[in-house]
């Protein structure tokens, strides 16, 4: 391998470690309901003002769910739920089923 290859692999190495996400750091549970909030106005394009949550449920196997509602575009009242593993990492937010 010539000097010029080397390097050329150690840089597209370096690269890559620097390129790799970073994970957020675990929610506290009293923090869930706002962190679920604001993933929820991202993902379902909504205004944070008009998103609500309730505060974090545990589940039997150790995780937490938040449910919420946000006014759509419509105005229309839909709901979502928020997925928190064990360890307090943020899962997922996901629409409601059924009928809002």
């Amino acid at each position: 391998m010539t000097s010029r290859t080397c390097i050329l692999t150690i840089a597209g190495a370096l690269t890559i470690a620097v390129a790799a996400p970073v994970f957020a750091e675990p929610v506290a549970a009293a923090n869930m309901g706002a962190y679920c909030r604001g993933q929820a106005a991202k993902a379902f394009d909504a205004r944070p003002t008009y998103v609500k949550s309730t505060r974090a449920m545990p589940v039997p196997d150790g995780s937490s769910t938040v449910n919420g509602t946000y006014v759509d575009g419509d105005g229309r009242t839909k709901s979502f739920t928020c997925r928190y593993d064990a360890k307090g990492n943020f899962l997922d937010v996901k629409p409601a089923t059924g009928k809002s």
